[in-house]
C-alpha cells in the first residue's frame, strides 16, 4: 500500500484532542457543539479522522483554534475517548499535554437509557456515578440504572 503523509495544519493557540479512537471524534464534535462556536466564533476547527498510530492503530485527532477545555468539556473527552490526549497550544508551540481521565461522576452531559427515570421528565439535571472505567458504564443517581457502551447518549450542547 502506497504511504500518505497527511497533515493538518497547525493552529497557532488552542487544543488538540488526540488519541481518540478511530470514528469517536465526530461524536466528541458533536456533543461539544464544535460546529457552532466555529459559527460563533469564526475559529478554525480541523477534524482528522482514521489516523496511522502506533500506539492505538487507527485514531482521530480535533484541532481547536482559542479554545481552553472546561472540566465538563474535559469529562465528555474522557467518556468517550479514555485514552485521550488533550495538548494546549500557545504561540505555535505544545505548552502542556495531558491524558485525560474519566470523572468519579458526571453531570448534565448525558441521557439516562431509562425512560421512566425522573430526568426524562421534569427538569432534573442528569447525574452520574462512573461504575468502570473498561468499559465505561455509568450508573443513574436518580433511578440506579447502570448502563454502557451504546447505551450511553450524550446532549448535543448548541453552544458552549
Amino acid at each position: 500500500m502506497k504511504e500518505r503523509p497527511i497533515t493538518i495544519a497547525k493552529i497557532r493557540n488552542g487544543i488538540v484532542i488526540d488519541h481518540i479512537p478511530a470514528g469517536e471524534a465526530l461524536a466528541i464534535f458533536q456533543v461539544l457543539g464544535l460546529n457552532a462556536l466555529a459559527r460563533e466564533t469564526g475559529d478554525i476547527i480541523a477534524v482528522g479522522v482514521n489516523f496511522d498510530s502506533a500506539s492505538i492503530g487507527r485514531k482521530d485527532i480535533i484541532k481547536v483554534e482559542n479554545l481552553s477545555l472546561t472540566l465538563e468539556m474535559l469529562n465528555v473527552v474522557a467518556l468517550i475517548a479514555p485514552h485521550a490526549t488533550v495538548s494546549r497550544i500557545e504561540d505555535g508551540e505544545v505548552k502542556e499535554k495531558n491524558k485525560v481521565t474519566i470523572p468519579q461522576e458526571v453531570g448534565d452531559i448525558v441521557i439516562c437509557p431509562d425512560r421512566f427515570c425522573i430526568t426524562n421528565h421534569e427538569e432534573v439535571p442528569g447525574k452520574f456515578i462512573v461504575i468502570d472505567g473498561e468499559p465505561v458504564t455509568l450508573k443513574c443517581y436518580y433511578c440506579e440504572t447502570e448502563f454502557f457502551g451504546p447505551l450511553i447518549r450524550y446532549k448535543e450542547r448548541r453552544s458552549l
